[in-house]
């Protein structure tokens, strides 16, 4: 009996172990996939006209040619291109993290017939596809008068960010026990003070979530922008690379400059998610314990 369990024993203990390496090998394969575009670019920005002639089949430059950065800088006006990014990813961001909250306190607090049907209605516009969405929001802002405005480059991203953020926000709120509420109205606490002072401060983390989530959305949309903007005043960096590598460019740079202008581009995106990677790893650790 004692030979038979540990013959069982080294059998489960091998499978345990070959899963476990197919495991890591589908991880490690995975993540190769994700990162080598990323490399590419990067080595690519660092490459000099003659290393990009010669290095078919080779990802690596031979030597770093950094003066590729200053040199694709002159090609854009960047602060322009960065501070009308960030003023339509940070509003956009702000508004839709304050509407989506409010609304999931709405759907988890707030008790009234067809609370269910309506938020099922309000989720179902997720499954409309953006480019359907396009031609709506474009004569919508046409008609009152939103085309080549702030307003109208923010206003429809965050109505279409709305449905996912109120369904992501309500999952969060679900996880926090009504007890605090009731203690709150007993002390004599409204609606919004029992959302703003209790709630909102116990969901920084999903709160989070969500605006990297819609901050990186907002930063990285074209199709949107490509519609609703007509001045070169109001390009967004989006725009600024697509001006400079799209199918109208009489004279497009060589791909070393372009990369170099798509890893500028990428800079204040990479600094926002390492900078809240914190309360990003929070945030799924919480949906998991959950």
């Amino acid at each position: 009996m004692g030979a038979i369990m540990s013959q069982a024993k080294v059998k489960y203990g091998k499978r345990n172990i070959l899963g476990g390496g197919l495991s890591w090998l589908a991880i490690i394969i995975l993540a190769i996939i994700i990162i080598f575009p990323f490399v590419y670019i990067l080595s690519t920005s660092l490459k000099s006209d003659a290393d990009l002639a010669t290095s078919v089949g080779r990802i690596l430059p031979k030597t770093l040619q950094w003066s590729n950065f200053s040199e694709a800088w002159k090609l854009l006006d960047f602060p322009r291109c960065f501070l009308n990014s960030f003023v339509v990813a940070v509003v956009v961001t702000f508004l839709t993290i304050v509407l989506c909250s409010m609304a999931a306190y709405v759907f988890t607090r707030l008790e009234f017939k067809g609370r269910n049907l309506l938020f099922i209605l309000y989720l179902s516009t997720m499954m409309i596809p953006i480019t359907v969405r396009l031609i709506p929001s474009y004569l919508l802002c046409k008609e009152l008068n939103l085309l080549d405005t702030y307003a109208g480059m923010i206003l429809p991203q965050v109505a279409w960010s709305i449905p996912f953020g109120t369904f992501l926000m309500r999952q969060f709120y679900f996880g926090i026990p009504k007890q605090l509420d009731e203690a709150a109205k007993i002390d004599g606490a409204s609606h919004f003070q029992i959302f703003s002072r209790i709630l909102m401060p116990l969901t920084k983390s999903s709160m989070t979530t969500l605006g990297t989530y819609t901050f990186i959305s907002a930063w990285n949309n074209l199709i949107w922008m490509l519609l609703i903007v007509q001045s070169e005043s109001k390009w967004t960096i989006t725009l600024g690379i697509s001006s400079i590598c799209g199918a109208s460019v009489i004279k497009q740079p060589t791909w070393n400059l372009i990369m170099s202008v798509i890893v500028i581009g990428m800079i204040p995106v990479l600094i926002l998610f390492f900078g809240f990677q914190k309360y990003f790893m929070q945030s799924v650790a919480a949906t998991g314990i959950k």
